[in-house]
Formats: structure tokens, C-alpha cells, sequence
């Protein structure tokens, strides 16, 4: 399972395109975390246009970021939708389908099906499209998708081909971040998803994830190796706090870069 929180306001000149990052996607509860720590740092990275703040139901979590929200589920995100209980000023939906119990069985052994009912449901409604599939989706059983005998996790996500499906979406992300104290590695995974990505969907914003704890305790100057590594590779990240722990990590990460632009 990756560290994913599951948890806004609403910017709506704000366009998101490639080129246009870097992007910084995060729940608004960890935005709130970092500007806890150092608010200048939280002001520059969140509040620019290039903030998405993943919220719950109300599109108030963070000034000037664009409105997110996060779905594991498709079946949920289409629940919300029929309910009307998704939140005035929303323009990010994030489809989050892993090997947890937030994703039906269904969805985690076909993503590729999912992902695609996401995205054209997403059009319909004119929101945003962000789709985030988890590398251990191949480990499901009965996947359509699965890694063979011995076959790492992210050389099966690569030839399973989940992310040309998910660059049908606005957005796609990599969740990179168990490799990122290993910045070639980390490059190697993000560059060939990207590829795949941008073939299926030239104008698919890309971003990698980022986490403080994916599996070991990261530091500022582990993330900021990894961000380099992608530089000219991605338009953004996915940073988590990782159920909210170490947002000082985070803060002193998010300060070299900005400092440096």
C-alpha cells in the first residue's frame, strides 16, 4: 500500500498545462502541515497557480490552490456524482486505484478499464482529469495486468502499459517514490512511464511522486536528488507527507527548490 493521505480553494484563472510547473500536488491538510513549519515556503509553492490542494468537501483548504479531491474508487467517485456531493468550486478530480481497500477488486484487476471510464466521465463533467495508479496494482490476483516470477514491481508497471491508459487523463503521475533514494533509478522508472504517457497523450501533464516515508525515512537533500533527476522530465510532483510525518523534511525540500528558481 503506498502512504497516500485521503483526505482546496478554488483558483479559477489558474491553468494547468505542460510547461506550466513545476505543479505541487498534495492534500490540503499537508499544505496546512508545511505552512505550520515555515508559512513563506507554504505561501510560495501552494499559492501561485501551481498548488492543487486535494481536500474533502469543501473547496477550503489552502488560499490560492487549485480545488482537488481524491477518489480511490470509481464506483465512489460515481456515487458522488449522482448524490451531488461533490463541492462547489471542485476542478481536480484525482482517481487514486491501488492494491488497497479504498479500490473495488474489480477495478484493481483491470485499472486500465477504470481509468478510462474515469477520465470520459471527468469530460463529461468538465472537470480536470488526475489519475495516480499505484505500481503494485500488478501483484493483484487475477490482474489483467501482473508481474511475472521475480519481475520487479515497477519493470511490470512499465510493460503492463497502465500508464498509456492513464495519459488519456489531464494529468498522470507516477507514484515513483519507493525509488527516490536511488535518483537513477528513480529517473529510469519516471522517464519510461512519461514516454508512455505523453505517447498515448501529448498534452498529459506529468508529475512523479515524492513522499518523507515511502518505506524509509527520506531527507531534504533525498528528494531534492530525486526532483533533479526529472527536471526536464516532469511538469510536477505528487509530494506526500506520508500519514502526516515529517513535514519539516518536506519544508526544508520545498525551500532549496524554491530558493534556487
Amino acid at each position: 500500500m503506498s502512504d497516500r493521505e485521503h483526505v482546496g480553494t478554488e483558483r479559477e484563472d489558474a491553468q494547468i498545462e505542460p510547461g506550466g510547473g513545476p505543479y505541487w500536488a498534495t492534500s490540503a491538510g499537508s499544505m496546512q502541515a508545511i505552512a505550520a513549519v515555515d508559512a513563506d515556503v507554504a505561501r510560495r509553492a501552494f499559492s501561485s497557480g501551481r498548488g492543487i490542494a486535494l481536500g474533502g468537501g469543501s473547496p477550503s483548504g489552502w488560499p490560492g490552490a487549485i480545488t482537488g479531491r481524491a477518489w480511490g474508487s470509481l464506483a465512489a467517485f460515481e456515487a458522488d456524482v449522482r448524490s451531488g456531493a461533490l463541492p462547489a468550486g471542485l476542478r481536480v478530480a484525482m482517481y487514486d486505484p491501488e492494491r488497497w481497500k479504498y479500490t473495488p477488486v474489480d477495478e484493481q484487476r483491470d485499472p486500465a478499464a477504470a481509468i478510462g471510464r474515469f477520465v470520459a466521465r471527468c469530460r463529461e463533467l468538465g472537470y480536470i482529469s488526475m489519475v495516480t495508479p499505484y505500481p503494485r496494482l500488478v501483484t493483484v490476483r487475477g490482474a489483467r495486468f501482473r508481474a511475472g516470477r521475480g519481475e520487479a514491481e515497477e519493470d511490470a508497471y512499465v510493460r503492463s502499459g497502465i500508464a498509456a491508459a492513464a495519459g488519456a487523463a489531464d494529468i498522470c503521475e507516477t507514484q515513483a517514490q519507493r525509488l527516490e533514494s536511488d535518483p537513477r533509478a528513480y529517473r529510469a522508472f519516471v522517464a519510461a512511464t512519461a514516454e508512455q504517457a505523453r505517447t498515448a497523450n501529448p498534452r498529459v501533464v506529468m508529475l512523479s511522486g515524492l513522499s518523507t516515508s515511502p518505506g524509509f525515512a527520506a531527507t531534504p537533500r533525498m528528494l531534492l536528488d530525486a526532483f533533479t533527476s526529472v527536471r526536464d522530465v516532469v511538469d510536477g510532483h505528487y509530494v506526500s507527507l506520508s500519514k502526516g510525518r515529517h513535514p519539516e523534511v518536506l519544508t526544508a525540500f520545498l525551500r532549496m527548490v524554491l530558493d534556487a528558481e
